[in-house]
């Protein structure tokens, strides 16, 4: 999912993206990095890790510059590898240029090729790259004027942060499938994934990034330049599943406000289940089981210790670090969980391998029954739009039915939300359009897009 971050006009640029990036972790754990405007030189800092590991006072103090944009990764396209790292940084015909992506471009391989056909040399494997050299290629008048003619040509998902000397500019997708959000902080302009960043950072939300919209800011003005049509949006419902903070806003209201009604919705799914105790897997479970326990009147209690010094396991790059990941993250209580029925709330549930060690060891604690109760529907489908979910074939939900998965798991019972009840927690009265393709595996309808719409083109071209 990736999580970007930039900011203008200001002393503490390299600081304050720092911050924003901090809190922007849960996004991406693989690599970090800044680019800033030193006084019309680009200058940047990427490493491997953490953000606290990847920078130091020392770091940041040479990053000096008024400009900044930020970066933490979570690689679907391109591997785990310091060349991927971003922003990336190019010197072309265009000047010094860098950019931070969140998202998938499918038709980048397709292009790429051709690029290389005609002589571009790309330094990274990542599919961001392929923006810069569209732009190097097929020049306007400006900057935004070079991505305007450029950024159509783009299929898939993604929010673009750019900056050349003296200018920052931000970029949407037609469809809206990944966030980018405006604030304002004094005379700085910012702009973030999440407004979880723009506030921590000090500042105020000013407005969502339309889809198909770009903001160029310069001198400290912006101005909105359109790109491409908007489109009827196809938000990625998973920003308030699983990705975004619940400090966050989406869709107008509040990720927690949206989890907790998640949960208070699968206590009507499950009106007439018996338990002992309501209980979720922290961290995003947490909240649904609370509204899980107001709503049905069965009480809520911590049945795991967290260990907070772990990473998120379904982001690792490799199975085996999510499995031992997962082993060290969650210990259960056993005072609490011993001789009871519990029901248990996740997220999700995508291979299974991680659900069955949490039912064993709840067992193993003495539980009496434990009641699988997921978020979400079933995922039956990949996506291709910049979520690392996995190939058909290891989509335990694409494998095997509902009580194969319950036998695999260990669980006594097992319940997914119902797609329409997420859909409605998750939008707003009046923006109930999401993509929810990885539920349906229908790319051609992805949150009312048209049968033959941007969509469904861009899974063919991933395929």
């Amino acid at each position: 999912m990736c999580g970007i971050f930039g900011i203008t006009d200001n002393k503490n640029a390299a600081r304050l993206s720092y911050v924003g990036l901090f809190t922007l972790q849960h996004r991406g754990q693989e690599s970090a990095g800044i680019a800033t405007d030193d006084h019309g030189r680009l200058v940047s800092h990427n490493g491997m890790g953490l953000v606290n590991e990847v920078f130091t006072n020392d770091t940041l103090e040479r990053l000096e510059g008024r400009n900044a944009i930020g970066h933490v990764r979570y690689s679907t396209t391109g591997s785990s590898h310091i060349k991927n790292a971003q922003p990336l940084a190019l010197t072309s015909c265009l000047g010094e240029v860098a950019v931070a992506h969140n998202g998938n471009i499918t038709n980048a391989d397709r292009l790429k090729a051709g690029l290389q056909k005609s002589g571009a040399i790309f330094q990274s494997s990542s599919d961001s790259e392929v923006i810069l050299h569209l732009a190097a290629r097929y020049r306007g008048r400006t900057l935004e004027d070079t991505l305007a003619k450029n950024l159509p040509k783009l299929s898939g998902a993604y929010a673009f942060l750019f900056m050349t000397p003296g200018k920052v500019i931000g970029a949407r997708d037609p469809y809206g499938y990944r966030p980018l959000v405006l604030g304002k902080l004094g005379r700085s302009y910012i702009l973030a994934s999440e407004t979880c960043a723009i506030e921590v950072a000090g500042g105020t939300i000013v407005r969502e990034i339309e889809p198909g919209e770009m903001v160029v800011i310069s001198g400290g003005k912006l101005r909105s330049k359109r790109f491409a049509p908007a489109k009827k949006r196809t938000r990625c419902v998973f920003e308030q599943v699983y990705f975004a903070r619940p400090d966050s806003v989406a869709v107008g209201r509040s990720v927690q406000t949206a989890r907790y009604e998640i949960g208070a919705m699968l206590a009507r799914e499950l009106k007439d289940v018996k338990a002992d105790l309501v209980s979720g897997v922290p961290d995003s479970g947490t909240v649904y089981a609370l509204g899980y326990a107001k709503e049905s009147g069965i009480p809520y209690q911590t049945a795991f210790m967290r260990n907070h010094y772990t990473g998120r396991s379904f982001i690792q790059p490799d199975q085996k670090l999510r499995e031992f990941t997962a082993h060290l993250k969650l210990a259960p209580i056993r005072d609490v969980i011993k001789g009871r029925t519990v029901i248990l709330i996740d997220d999700s549930l995508v291979r299974g391998t991680t659900s069955r060690k949490i039912v064993k060891n709840l067992k193993r604690c003495g539980a009496k029954k434990v009641i699988m109760a997921i978020a979400s529907p079933p995922i039956v489908s990949p996506c291709y739009f910049g979520i690392d979910t996995p190939t058909k074939g290891e989509l335990i939900a694409n494998q095997l039915s509902l009580e194969k998965i319950r036998r695999f798991i260990g669980a006594d019972a097992l319940h997914y939300l119902s797609l329409p009840s997420l859909i409605e927690a998750c939008g707003d009265h009046n923006d109930r359009d999401f993509c929810v393709s990885c539920f349906t595996g229908k790319y051609n309808a992805c949150a009312g897009a048209a049968s033959k719409g941007y969509a469904h083109q861009a899974a063919m071209e991933a395929l």
